[in-house]
């Protein structure tokens, strides 16, 4: 059964967690090397959570979500 997480099991999971993720945060968070999270977003994954630019920024909960599809 393929089910989305729900909000609140985000914020849960998530509570202590910054809301906005630098690339070094939200690698840790996904348990990625830093060059395979770039990669990825270089590759378009996680495109609504990433904000491109410099500094390049993610947020959490759509980065999460985003992931664990």
């Amino acid at each position: 059964m393929n089910r989305k997480l729900t909000l609140p099991e985000i914020e849960t999971a998530l509570s202590a967690t910054p809301a906005i993720l630098t690339p070094q945060e939200a690698a840790g968070l996904l348990r990625l090397k830093l060059s395979t999270l770039y990669r990825h977003v270089s590759e378009g994954r996680y495109a609504a959570a990433v904000r491109r630019g410099k500094p390049l920024r993610f947020w959490r909960d759509r980065l999460v979500q985003e992931f664990m599809q």
